[in-house]
């Protein structure tokens, strides 16, 4: 009769079950590792590249493309970086609206504001970006 391993409860262990060699490590924070594209597995090689976003472009940006299939990555300071640049430029376009929300029990229900409904069927067929910022009071 072969014996069963015992299983291991991983969301209640304790200190004195674990086994095995204690191990030291170092992280480095600031040690630049190299970009793999997802997609072609190989290294991506560093690149400087134009991001456009509304009526806004910023040139010469520091990013990582991929030399078979073209695609580019931004490291995530670069990324957070620019994010924080386009949100103070559009901070004049972006507009806050109260709404209530509701459930019918399974779902979750918002209505929009008349004003905010009128602005989106007057532009047919596009894409938008809705931002939720809950606050409970």
């Amino acid at each position: 009769m072969k014996s069963r391993k015992k299983e291991i409860d991983y969301e209640n262990i304790q200190p004195e079950e674990l086994t095995g060699e204690k191990a030291e490590f170092e992280v480095k924070l600031d040690a630049k590792i190299p970009a793999y594209c997802i997609d072609c597995h190989i290294k991506m090689e560093p690149a400087k590249i134009d991001i456009k976003r509304g009526n806004i472009m910023m040139m010469n940006v520091n990013a990582y493309k991929c030399p078979k299939c073209g695609k580019e990555l931004l490291d995530v300071e670069t990324s957070s970086r620019i994010e924080r640049e386009f949100a103070l430029r559009h901070t004049e376009e972006i507009r806050g609206y109260e709404v209530k929300i509701s459930s019918d029990g399974r779902n979750y229900l918002i209505r929009f504001p008349k004003e905010l409904s009128k602005m989106l069927a007057t532009k047919n067929s596009q894409k938008y970006c809705l931002w939720m910022l809950m606050s409970l009071w």
